[in-house]
């Protein structure tokens, strides 16, 4: 059964240049918040292990891809971050902790509510990269996790201080 924290690890790791340099750790809108999401947070455990990752999302026809890959001197921070939110994910899906009452980023809350909808999840994991595949058959479903793509790219492109309309131009 996936937890829904294995999901959101693959849409927190887009974050991985944001820390590299000097940049904020959220966006003015709160739709990332590595500071004080719940998921998120486990990822900045290790301040070294997000410049280590690289990290990349795409629309595709049934649904959205993530490219990631992780130094390998940062693999054990990775499974330990990993580690920390499939147990808070599978202490939200027994009931164990509330949803409503946990801090969330926006997007760790939208990746939450799709696989709750039904977006079927597929990993593989390389010795070079990982790929998850988010897909659905469903035609509004698809609408919306091809909106989530354009919105994390928007987003990232605010949080690295790049011009977002002039980053627009690059995912149509």
């Amino acid at each position: 059964m996936r937890t829904l924290s294995t999901t959101l690890i693959f849409l927190i790791l887009l974050a991985g240049p944001v820390l590299a340099g000097e940049q904020t750790m959220s966006t003015p809108s709160g739709w990332f918040d590595f500071e004080n999401c719940v998921f998120c947070k486990n990822l900045i455990e290790d301040p070294g292990l997000l410049p280590h990752c690289t990290w990349e999302n795409f629309k595709i026809e049934n649904g959205a891809m993530n490219i990631m890959t992780i130094e390998p001197a940062y693999k054990e921070s990775m499974e330990k971050a990993n580690a920390a939110m499939n147990r808070i994910g599978m202490e939200i899906q027994s009931g164990k902790r509330n949803p409503m009452t946990e801090k969330m980023c926006g997007s760790c809350q939208q990746w939450g509510m799709l696989m709750g909808s039904g977006v079927e999840m597929e990993q593989v994991k390389g010795e070079a990269a990982e790929v998850t595949l988010m897909t659905s058959e469903d035609p509004q479903l698809v609408k919306r996790l091809h909106e989530l793509v354009d919105r994390n790219n928007e987003e990232m492109a605010i949080m690295m201080g790049q011009d977002s309309d002039h980053e627009h131009d690059h995912h149509h």
